[in-house]
């Protein structure tokens, strides 16, 4: 689905998960699933059948995007063995949103945000920090990013259960081939 409007909001989507949280939140707009940290392809393409999934049954707009893996290869280099939550994570979190105000600026939406803050795992000061950076710099100075923190939202519990009823895909990393290693590595603690 395609149908682009001028002057409303655009609303990047990280998983399904958090677009359920952002959206018994309130969220809106059209939907903008660009996360090429996910890894590998096959996760990628699982995280995006459960958006549209979602984005069927509310009956949301999603514009199309790529995977472009190799973008966020690149923007982490040098940062691989950073931990969790750090510069590598606000590496990513500014691709993510540098790339979603640039589509908001190309297709003259007048705001964004981003489910990312529905994570109880993310760092909500920075992310919205980042988002606020990127709407106040030069080239997309007409797009406003609203801050927000869904995951503090009194209907997070209810989200919950929808998630669950829902049969929604619950990923156990946060999407990058770090995050994943560092899961796995944990799950294997946890056995032994």
């Amino acid at each position: 689905m395609d149908r682009r409007s001028n002057n409303c909001h655009l609303l990047h989507v990280c998983c399904a998960p958090d677009l359920v949280i952002s959206y018994l939140a309130g969220a809106r707009g059209d939907i903008f699933f660009y996360n090429p940290n996910i890894h590998p392809r096959e996760e990628y393409e699982k995280r995006l059948n459960e958006v549209l999934k979602l984005a069927n049954l509310w009956d949301l707009n999603v514009l199309p995007t790529k995977y472009e893996p190799e973008l966020f290869f690149e923007e982490v280099a040098g940062m691989e063995n950073d931990p969790e939550g750090g510069k590598r994570c606000e590496a990513c979190f500014r691709l993510r949103l540098e790339k979603s105000a640039q589509i908001a600026h190309q297709y003259n939406y007048a705001s964004f945000s981003t489910t990312l803050t529905a994570s109880p795992k993310k760092n909500v000061i920075l992310i919205n920090s980042i988002g606020i950076s990127i709407s106040k710099s030069t080239s997309d100075a007409n797009v406003t990013y609203l801050p927000n923190v869904y995951r503090k939202s009194s209907s997070y519990n209810d989200a919950q259960k929808l998630i669950k009823q829902l049969g929604i895909y619950r990923q156990n990393y946060c999407g990058c081939v770090y995050s994943m290693s560092n899961s796995l590595n944990l799950r294997k603690s946890l056995v032994l």
